[in-house]
């Protein structure tokens, strides 16, 4: 009589669809992670995850250091006024953070959808001699009944077709494979406030990092002094509280205080948070100054700059730029561009070259 249940012996592994059969693993792989991107599941997970820890870190870190952190540091220092400008700082670089990452979050990158063509200029046909004519407008495409015009300058920065959005998208405008839209002046996408850095938020990404530096490295060095001076002392069994899974775990079954497992949780999440700011800090700036985007500098695209640094800067924080550091100047200080037309910038079809120039001399 013949058992039923599971059989090691009929047991067969699953076998792979036509299309994958005689793919290597890491073909296999790359198809893999290109249908989970096109999903988006795994992008909507890590966005509400990051978005619900920094609406977690952001309030609670402040609660700790004026409640329990600026009373340690002022201990055995008598100086009320001392104090109090050390709250008023607190709250200052808090709540800056804070406005500046929902300007990144609720400010839309993505370029608007519209039927309107551009109209782009092209280069004075009256100066080309009699042989060489050329109409002011040329026709050069039809597509669902609508014309389109390119540029006739060589170096002029051209307006290109999204097959997947279907729109004409304007000059250093890319698609984002994930937030699944073209962004205006695509820098990168953020996997830390969940959605694109461009055009429209990008002066408020460069201040939430630089805020996010300044609360996340003082803020974790201060937090390290009060676990190893208070915390250490006073309350901790052994070195397994100071472990950020144990102590989640000994708050929830009631052994450790709340207040104790976030002192952890913070000593771990803000010096995370101002090594990465200060990353982006750095490298944005130097980015905004050389009036370039890291898409454009990762992608190697020729794009060559003669504005000035003040007028770069001015470009991505509006007038008066400086003032971003003390706060969001959005109504204030308007950028004086709309993020399509870009004055003093163009492609250098030569860039190739030179570098091809510059190897072989230096080979020679």
């Amino acid at each position: 009589m013949q058992r039923s249940g599971f059989s090691f012996l009929n047991f067969k592994l699953p076998e792979f669809p036509p299309e994958e059969a005689n793919m290597s693993f890491s073909q296999r792989w790359r198809e893999h992670v290109k249908n989970k991107r096109g999903d988006g599941r795994s992008t909507r997970c890590l966005k509400i995850g990051m978005r619900a820890l920094m609406m977690f870190q952001i309030p609670s870190q402040l609660f700790i250091t004026l409640k329990y952190i600026t009373p340690y540091l002022f201990e055995d220092i008598k100086d009320e006024w001392l104090q109090y400008y050390f709250c008023v700082f607190s709250w200052f670089v808090g709540l800056n953070g804070l406005a500046n990452w929902l300007c990144v979050i609720l400010y839309d990158p993505a370029v608007s959808k519209s039927r309107d063509r551009p109209c782009i200029p092209v280069e004075n046909q009256w100066e080309n001699p009699p042989d060489q004519f050329v109409p002011l407008i040329q026709e050069t495409a039809q597509q669902n009944g609508s014309v389109i015009y390119d540029i006739s300058l060589k170096e002029a920065l051209p307006w290109e077709y999204c097959d997947k959005c279907k729109i004409h998208i304007p000059p250093r405008a890319h698609h984002c494979v994930y937030c699944k839209t073209c962004i205006l002046k695509r820098d990168h996408h953020c996997f830390m406030v969940g959605n694109c850095i461009g055009f429209k938020n990008q002066r408020y990404f460069v201040m939430l990092c630089f805020h996010s530096m300044i609360a996340g490295l003082l803020g974790g060095y201060l937090t390290y002094k009060f676990v190893r001076d208070v915390y250490w002392v006073n309350h901790a069994e052994s070195w397994t509280d100071l472990v950020f899974p144990i102590a989640i775990y000994r708050c929830i079954f009631g052994s450790t205080q709340v207040v104790h497992c976030i002192l952890v949780m913070h000593l771990f999440i803000e010096p995370f948070f101002g090594f990465i700011g200060f990353v982006y800090f750095t490298s944005q700036m130097f980015f905004s100054m050389e009036g370039k985007t890291l898409y454009e500098m990762s992608k190697q695209i020729p794009v060559k700059n003669s504005n000035s640094i003040s007028t770069n800067l001015r470009s991505v924080f509006g007038d008066f730029w400086a003032l971003n550091f003390f706060f969001p100047m959005t109504i204030i200080f308007r950028q004086r561009e709309d993020g399509m037309k870009w004055e003093g910038i163009k492609y250098d079809h030569n860039a190739n070259r030179k570098t091809k120039k510059e190897e072989e001399n230096a080979i020679e």
